[in-house]
């Protein structure tokens, strides 16, 4: 008789103990890729009560102070839904972590888990001046000069800190369209400068879209500033009035040059006339591949209206195969023609 009674009483505690059960939608949580200044993040875990009586969260401990929870006091009734909102502070927690969210309620415990990764805090100087020549930081080491009309000046600087504990030597080289300078050509430690840089389009072997390179030497070791600029033309009162103008012998809206075969160089000369009233100057052609190429020559002078001239083209079809289908841009000095798409077609055949 008394061994009915005991196994009746577990019984009963077992019937109680299932009435409730904690059941999260996961478990695990990535926060993935942090920024230590970025702020706090947050992720709520979700759960349901799966048993059949109302399911009380007791308690909830982190293994870690950078991380707080709150989550639902209320109870929550069979088949509803409760949370565990879990928010980490990754202020100087730099590198990967793992961290445990522990669990206790009338329905079980249960251990949660979040991870990630956080990044370091930028240094300070590092995010003023992001680029590195041996010791000395600055700020860019490329300078777009944007639009500059081709009778004009444009000057930019480049702002320059020595974080180190020795003098720097900046020198610098100058050429007929660009001159550089660094302002001071010693830089003491914890001294700010600057590289100045003025460019002279009018000097300059190109139009259009142009880049180029100039040496740099920080303590004798040689770097390189970049530069790039959109070289354009201002146009005369006297220009306007009388104007030169390219007008080309085909209509050359779609230039079809057949077929060719892979390995072969296809070869086009476009010619065209200046039927306006000023000499006319080629500027420039602009492309963007790397397998035409062009060429072109005529008198300093320009040519005189009236006169004709030609741009060579040649397509360079090693490893080429089917219809390729490209445009290039004519900019002349015209203010009516300045810019001129001419658009080539070609089709290469495998070479049997």
């Amino acid at each position: 008789m008394i061994r009915f009674f005991y196994i009746l009483f577990l019984g009963i505690l077992c019937f109680e103990a299932g009435a409730q059960t904690l059941s999260f939608e996961t478990e695990e949580y990535d926060f993935g890729e942090i920024a230590e200044l970025g702020g706090a993040v947050s992720y709520r875990f979700v759960y349901t009560n799966t048993g059949d009586k109302p399911l009380i969260l007791n308690s909830v401990h982190t293994s870690c102070g950078c991380t707080s929870p709150s989550w639902s006091k209320e109870p929550v009734l069979s088949h509803q839904h409760g949370y565990v909102d879990v928010t980490f502070d990754p202020r100087n927690r730099q590198g990967g972590f793992t961290k445990s969210i522990i669990i206790k309620s009338n329905g079980g415990d249960k251990t949660l888990y979040i991870s990630g990764n956080v990044l370091p805090k930028p240094d300070p100087i590092a995010a003023e001046y992001p680029f590195k020549m041996f010791d000395l930081r600055l700020k860019t080491t490329t300078i777009n000069f944007g639009r500059v009309n081709l009778n004009s000046v444009a000057t930019q600087e480049i702002a320059v800190y020595n974080p180190s504990e020795a003098n720097l030597k900046i020198e610098t080289q100058s050429t007929d369209y660009l001159t550089v300078s660094a302002k001071p050509q010693i830089l003491k430690p914890g001294q700010k400068g600057v590289i100045k840089c003025v460019f002279m389009p009018e000097k300059f072997d190109g139009f259009d879209f142009v880049k180029f390179a100039v040496p740099i030497f920080v303590n004798t070791y040689e770097y390189k500033l970049q530069f790039k600029a959109i070289v354009a033309e201002k146009f005369s009162e006297e220009i306007k009035a009388k104007p030169p103008k390219i007008c080309f012998s085909d209509d050359v809206k779609l230039a079809d040059l057949g077929s060719f075969t892979a390995g072969d160089t296809a070869y086009c000369a476009l010619t065209f006339k200046n039927t306006g009233e000023a000499p006319l100057k080629i500027r420039s052609v602009r492309n963007a591949c790397e397998w035409l190429k062009w060429s072109y020559k005529a008198p300093e002078s320009g040519i005189l209206p009236g006169e004709r001239g030609s741009i060579d083209f040649n397509f360079l079809t090693d490893n080429l195969y089917g219809v390729y289908d490209r445009y290039v841009t004519i900019v002349t000095n015209s203010p009516e023609t300045q810019y001129v798409v001419v658009h080539f077609r070609l089709n290469v055949v495998k070479k049997e």
